[in-house]
């Protein structure tokens, strides 16, 4: 794949995890194949293409379609939101590249929730939950916060809030990888047209 395709998928990832939480938020469903391919993406560690990361990139159509849209100039209600969702992964992402210590953390408690559920088989709630609990002892910490907005009865289900921080850590996880392919707002401002382009041609392969 190209420079520009690899930063395509590497942005359609923080897009999903924006999307995603935006459908929980407001309508208390889920993409169950989206969230699973974003879920599954904590998980691949030493991955040697963006392909790699995110594995069957049928999973990440949804995200290949939200970015399309958004950086298309499309007029949605939702886009206000996602547009705070996926700066505020950017920006986290870019407070743990200087926050080494913080990184490694998270890393390292990736691995051993994966090594918990190989040698346990936890199921996929206990997982969501040892996650959720990650995140809220690393992420959380960081000034300010990512505020989610939505329904109170959505938001205040605990398996929810559960998924939702699963989903902003897959997403914190592809803005880390967006960076790490040379991507930047920058990037975003000059080369909106390509990125619409790409998402859209990948589309079509998958």
């Amino acid at each position: 794949m190209t420079i520009i395709e690899n930063q395509t998928l590497a942005l359609a990832g923080i897009f999903q995890s924006a999307a995603l939480i935006e459908q929980l938020a407001f309508k208390g469903e889920l993409n169950q194949a989206a969230f699973d391919c974003s879920f599954d993406s904590l998980f691949t560690f030493d991955a040697p293409t963006p392909v790699d990361v995110f594995g069957n990139l049928a999973g990440l159509s949804r995200g290949l379609r939200a970015a399309a849209q958004y950086l298309g100039g499309e007029n949605q209600q939702s886009a206000k939101n996602i547009a705070y969702y996926v700066l505020s992964m950017l920006k986290i992402s870019s407070r743990l590249t200087l926050n080494q210590k913080m990184a490694s953390a998270i890393q390292t408690g990736l691995q051993t929730i994966a090594t918990q559920t190989s040698d346990f088989e936890l199921s996929r709630g206990s997982v969501v939950s040892k996650i959720d609990g990650l995140y809220q002892d690393t992420v959380s910490t960081i000034n300010p916060r990512v505020m989610v907005r939505g329904e109170q009865n959505y938001l205040s289900n605990p398996d929810n809030a559960g998924k939702i921080r699963v989903l902003l850590l897959a997403g914190i996880r592809s803005a880390v990888l967006w960076h790490q392919l040379g991507g930047s707002k920058w990037n975003l401002m000059i080369s909106r047209k390509k990125y619409v382009r790409s998402a859209n041609q990948i589309l079509m392969r998958i």
